[in-house]
């Protein structure tokens, strides 16, 4: 066979072990031996370098073995190596070189310089993919065209192969973007549990709100800026397939998670399509098998109180995990299951959630089969809001006293409530002149949500030159108890204030199709192409359940009047708001690298979407980038640039339409998509594999961004008699410029490892659309989005014990004044234009910052028992994030045990 021809077949079968992302030897035919070897001293010796020292390799790479081989060929000594250093090397057994035995004797010497020795002449070199996965993929390079005319470079932490950031799984070296992996082992090892935590955790700029007492949503305070009013959120997918809410994606149990890649800003919607304007975020779950393919069972479990300003007592808080793994790496089967409760901090409110999930992959010579499916279930009581004051307690007038009372339960609870407060109790309802003047309860009953997600993936390849891929899955979600406080704004007075019983739901069925193929098109250039072609239906049904129809009779119009309705009426059920819409996309991408130092990319994504507005919206979604990676000794530097546009349909805002109210979905028709595009450029720098730095820069400018504008509307009853009210409209703001720098950087010290961010974010509004009458004028920050976060994580082990610590801090960002919006409610004379457009300017607060510190314990028992000390909040802040009326759980102080066996 001609060289080049065989090297284009190699790159082939490399591009089938990385589709599979996590392929062990077996799949080709090459099983890991589990054999130590002789301790006899072989026959011969040879020397490493003193400059292969373990600080030089990437984990796993940097484990030191002491190898004694004696006459083996090189695909057993590859064998024998992966399993004295408990590794799982995949390979294809055709690449290795077939005529040549090996004879080694070393002591203490990294696995990286092991590999380099046994694939010396071959065009193989090791590329990390997890904590434990190594895979001998084909060089882009040969060794006679090495940069820096060695037999191979150092892996790094550029070698890690992605599968969110390209197509079917690519090192991450070519990338012209941030891309960011957390580690399923260091999410654990940090006690995270949701995906909010995870993402502040590692990854600069991402900032979420804690989720309040009665809601189970997540909410994204900050994605490089704003990206919407409210509802930003990156474009979420599990194990590739796309889920159908992001808000609803919280609970993460890193115990059978592999590791999150994350894409910051709009450069992946060329890949990933509509919704994609702030980012990407793809959970990948564990395929990995257990050690030596047997049966693995890891049980987890721990309790606690934490403290609360706001309940008579501490609540109970309580977590425990199951996970269950059989198998190797080529054919396994994964099962876990994740149960917790948070007692209550505010009377009334607490929560308790369940998470099921079952995994498995299934390898053959040429293909890939891997399944997924996951179930979700959240139940949020409801809570007091602070609303009107600092004591959870709701307020409203009684003449000249004012009282005040917790609110919580159902709507029945709340009216007999108010009802025995005022001394008639008896009818259930209140005299007309003592009417509250608001009620703050989050949702008149708590929340429960069902998520659930079912699908898989192929991976063949019919030649050695071409990969195609298949993703097919079914994500959807049911919601019952959407409150209008789960938004930004004072939806107070909008006609959803009350609407706690709404309810929500839609499915998301997908089939994702690509084909990629790598050519050698010249001596030391590889082209990668990528074709890709996508379908997608989604049913959403939005029902809401208002507590009152119109003011009442005698002309009231203040939010007196609608919690007097709410009290004296029955509530109204609005008709079921159905959607249906399918969205398809067109994709093209192009890679080219030249000498495994040069890298251009180009691609785009045509997009279309039926059915969500009267006629089809569509879009082209562009991304060109480049990169340059040399290699200098020890150290790497990386220097990338990359412009992408992403566009969020307006559509997306359906699903939020019951936390706005019934009047919002005829607005839809009128407004145009969210929109962001802008360039990102960097460096990154990584200095043997203990230290690296990476620095981004970026420039994007949203536009028409939708916010709920509040205004008053005047309508004549059926008496005759005039009624004013407030109500909301959905209107497209203007232009938004988005810049800032971001930082990360991580280092090991022998046992200790640091890792921290920093985000520096201007947002401010440019240009404002035609017709706003919104509060927002040039030249504005925009709300919730604070000017700098900052994270900083450690570990260090010691023997049996490992420490562990994170603080967060978000400082300086514009938000409503929600205490003193209350305390203007209960106002005996207040007028409805109080909150309408530019007035709420008057409410406006800039809140300094907030801090969320984190530590842990590990004390290793024997080697399959640990016990575990955790504190969460421990600077036990309640309020103030993202405003002074959100109470969220104080400090948490937890006991576990964790066991293997």
């Amino acid at each position: 066979m001609h060289d080049s021809q065989r090297r284009w077949r190699l790159a082939g079968v490399a591009a089938l072990q990385l589709a599979g992302a996590l392929l062990p030897a077996s799949a080709f035919g090459a099983s890991p031996r589990h054999d130590t070897g002789s301790l006899r001293e072989p026959p011969c010796t040879v020397s490493v370098p003193s400059a292969d020292r373990a600080s030089l390799w990437a984990p796993p790479l940097d484990r030191t073995v002491t190898l004694r081989i004696s006459d083996l060929s090189v695909r057993d000594a590859v064998d024998r190596l992966a399993a004295v250093a408990k590794l799982e090397v995949s390979y294809s057994a055709d690449l290795l070189p077939t005529d040549r035995r090996v004879c080694l004797a070393l002591e203490r010497v990294p696995v990286g310089a092991v590999l380099d020795l046994l694939l010396e002449g071959s065009p193989l070199r090791p590329i990390v993919l997890g904590s434990t996965q190594v895979v001998l993929a084909p060089s882009r390079v040969s060794a006679s065209h090495a940069p820096d005319g060695g037999i191979s470079r150092r892996a790094s932490q550029l070698d890690r192969v992605v599968v969110t950031g390209s197509p079917d799984g690519a090192a991450q070296r070519g990338s012209p973007y941030a891309l960011d992996v957390l580690d399923g082992a260091l999410l654990a090892q940090h006690g995270v549990n949701t995906l909010g935590e995870a993402l502040e955790l590692s990854v600069p700029g991402v900032w979420t709100w804690t989720a309040t007492a009665g809601s189970v949503t997540a909410r994204y305070g900050s994605i490089r800026g704003a990206s919407s009013f409210g509802a930003s959120a990156p474009k979420i997918y599990l194990d590739g397939i796309e889920v159908a809410n992001p808000l609803l994606v919280t609970q993460l149990d890193p115990a059978r998670v592999a590791r999150v890649e994350v894409i910051r800003g709009p450069q992946g919607a060329a890949l990933y399509g509509a919704d994609a304007i702030s980012g990407v975020v793809n959970i990948l779950t564990r395929h990995d098998g257990a050690p030596e393919g047997r049966r693995q069972l890891q049980m987890s479990t721990s309790a606690g109180v934490s403290n609360t300003s706001y309940a008579a007592r501490d609540p109970f808080v309580q977590e425990h995990s199951l996970s269950f793994r059989r198998g190797s790496a080529a054919r396994n089967l994964g099962l876990g299951v994740n149960v917790g409760t948070v007692g209550a901090y505010v009377p009334g409110a607490s929560e308790r959630r369940l998470l099921v999930d079952a995994d498995g992959r299934f390898s053959r010579q040429h293909s890939i089969f891997t399944g997924m499916a996951r179930l979700s279930l959240q139940r949020a009581n409801a809570g007091s809001s602070l609303m009107l004051g600092n004591d959870g307690l709701a307020g409203f007038s009684t003449g000249r006293a004012l009282t005040r009372l917790p609110l919580a339960g159902s709507v029945n609870d709340v009216r007999t409530t108010l009802a025995a407060a005022v001394g008639d109790s008896t009818r259930g309802r209140l005299p007309g002149d003592s009417l509250p003047r608001v009620v703050t309860a989050d949702s008149a009953s708590g929340q429960d949500v069902a998520q659930y997600t079912i699908g898989g993936s192929i991976a063949v390849m019919p030649s050695l030159l071409w990969t195609h891929t298949v993703i097919a899955g079914v994500d959807g979600y049911r919601m019952r108890g959407l409150s209008a406080f789960a938004l930004a704004g004072p939806q107070t007075l909008s006609n959803a204030a009350l609407a706690g019983n709404g309810e929500g739901a839609a499915d998301r069925a997908s089939l994702r199709l690509r084909t990629v193929g790598r050519f050698d098109v010249a001596p030391a250039t590889l082209l990668t192409l990528t074709f890709a072609a996508e379908q997608a239906f989604t049913n959403e049904v939005v029902r809401s359940e208002l507590g009152y129809a119109a003011a009442p009779p005698g002309g009231g119009a203040g939010p007196g009047a609608v919690v007097g309705q709410l009290l004296t009426r029955p509530a109204n059920r609005v008709p079921s708001q159905r959607t249906l819409y399918d969205n398809s996309g067109l994709s093209a991408q192009a890679q080219i690298a030249w000498r495994d130092r040069w890298f251009a990319s180009a691609g785009v994504r045509g997009e279309r979407t039926d059915g969500a507005t009267p006629t089809a919206q569509q879009s082209l979604l562009p991304m060109v980038g480049a990169a340059y990676v040399r290699d200098v000794g020890n150290t790497v530097v990386k220097l990338r640039g990359a412009f992408g546009t992403g566009i969020r349909p307006a559509r997306a805002l359906v699903r939020s339409s019951s936390w706005l109210g019934q009047g919002q979905l005829a607005a839809l028709s009128a407004l145009e998509p969210e929109k962001q595009s802008g360039t990102e450029v960097g460096v990154d720098l990584l200095m043997g594999a203990r230290s690296a730095l990476h620095l981004t820069r970026f420039d994007q400018r949203a536009s028409g961004l939708i916010q709920p504008v509040s205004s008053l509307v005047t309508a004549v009853g059926a008496n005759g008699r005039i009624s004013r009210a407030m109500t909301y409209t959905l209107q497209n703001v203007g232009a938004i410029d988005n810049r800032g720098w971001e930082l990360e950087a991580t280092t090991r010290v022998q046992r200790l490892s640091v890792a921290g961010t920093l985000a520096l974010v201007e947002s401010r509004v440019a240009q404002l659309a035609a017709g706003y009458r919104g509060e927002m004028r040039v030249g504005d920050r925009m709300l919730d989005v604070p000017s700098s976060t900052v994270s900083l994580s450690g570990a260090y082990s010691a023997g049996r014990w490992t420490l562990t610590g994170s603080a967060i801090r978000a400082t300086d960002w514009i938000g409503y004044d929600r205490a003193a919006i209350g305390a203007a409610l209960s106002a005996n004379e207040l007028s409805p234009r109080e909150f309408e457009g530019a007035n709420l300017r008057r409410y406006w607060l800039r809140y300094p910052g907030v801090t969320r510190l984190r530590g842990g314990v590990t004390l290793r028992v024997r080697s399959d028992l640990s016990m575990l000390l955790g504190g969460d909040n421990l600077l036990n802040v309640q309020t103030g994030a993202p405003d002074n009326a959100t109470v969220i759980a104080g400090r948490t102080l937890t006991l576990g045990l964790r066991t293997t066996f």
